[in-house]
Order: C-alpha cells, then structure tokens, then sequence
C-alpha cells in the first residue's frame, strides 16, 4: 500500500467516524466505524489502537468549536444576546452529534477531557461573568451553572434524537430563562464547587 492510500484510508476512519459516533455515541466499536467506511478491521487497527484513539481526534476539532463559540459571543455588544447565542450554538451540536454530547459528559477520552475543559471552562467563565457584571443574569447565579445546564438538558437531546429535532430548544429556553434578574427570592442552595464539574457532567448522561 502507497503512502497516498495510508493517508487516504486513514481518512476515511476519521470521516466514518464522526459519522458512527454522531449517531450512535461511544457505544459504537472500531469494527462499526471500519464497517462503516468500507475497509477491513485490520487497516482500521494499523491507524488507530482502539476506538478512544480515533474519538479523540474527531472530538477534537468539534470541542475546541466550543472555545471558538465562547470568543464570539464575547464579542456581542450585548452579553444576554452572547450568552444564548453561545448556549443555542453549542447545545445544537450536541443535539445533534451523540458522541460529541457523550464526551463532555465525561464518557470519553479522559486525557483528551482533561486537555479541552480547562480552555472551555476559561471561555465559558469569561462569558457568564460579563453577563453577570452587566445584570443580565441573576446576580446569585454562577458559571458552574452553566455546566449543570448542559448535563440537565441531557434527557431533552435524548428525546429530541427520537420525538423532534427540535425539541430540546423548548427546555433550554425554559432554563435560559431562569437565569434572567428576578425579584423572587435568592435560590435556595448555593452552587456546587468548582472543582466539582466532572461529578456536575457525568450526571448528565443520557
């Protein structure tokens, strides 16, 4: 085999992947995703050890999007505007991408977690804090928040895979909503530690 089909098939796993991975998470197998692009299992196992290896590299691209969707609603001259633009942005992704949503609930890679969530978690923060300095928010909210909201839209993606695409923009408006200033009465809890994120997304499989 040429170089050229070494490069060319490799591509084509990755290709297949962000294809099988989308549709049917990490409970899919190298095999599927060898299966899926025509080629032998083999020649999917001279490019890539297992099926982490390959997820890692198809997230990659998709999870630094995030980073990307954070700097540009931070250029919004209103920060409520930024704030949804980043949460429609990135909740229709993983609506739409099962193993894109499954790796940020912890369900992938931990190194390759470990590598994109501290850059996700600055953008993030930098995002809700503006909103929050400008009153957009509720002032007894928190940027953990955020990670919670995405966990427990988790269900909405899920029914939103088999009942309406559309579906889970109705429960993320519903909770966008509770974010805006009220003059109820401060949440009853405070948030949970920063430091406790991983426990926050895991809980959120689905």
């Amino acid at each position: 085999m040429t170089r050229k089909d070494s490069v060319r098939n490799r591509q084509r796993l990755v290709t297949s992947a962000r294809e099988v991975f989308a549709e049917h998470g990490f409970g899919a197998t190298l095999d599927d995703i060898a299966r899926h692009a025509g080629l032998g299992t083999g020649t999917a196992y001279r490019h890539f050890p297992n099926k982490h290896a390959i997820a890692a590299e198809v997230l990659r691209e998709a999870t630094e999007q995030i980073v990307v969707d954070a700097e540009d609603a931070l250029s919004i001259d209103d920060p409520w505007d930024g704030l949804v633009q980043f949460f429609e942005r990135t909740a229709a992704r993983q609506a739409a991408d099962r193993g894109l949503y499954e790796t940020l609930t912890g369900q992938g890679d931990y190194d390759e977690q470990a590598r994109i969530w501290p850059r996700i978690v600055a953008s993030v923060t930098e995002l809700f804090t503006k909103a929050q300095r400008a009153g957009a928010i509720r002032a007894d909210a928190a940027p953990q928040d955020v990670a919670a909201i995405f966990a427990m839209l988790g269900p909405a993606f899920a029914m939103s895979r088999t009942i309406d695409p559309e579906l889970w923009r109705r429960y993320m408006a519903l909770m966008l909503d509770a974010l805006k200033p009220t003059n109820g009465p401060q949440l009853p809890v405070g948030p949970p530690p920063a430091e406790a994120l991983d426990a926050i997304l895991r809980s959120g499989k689905g």
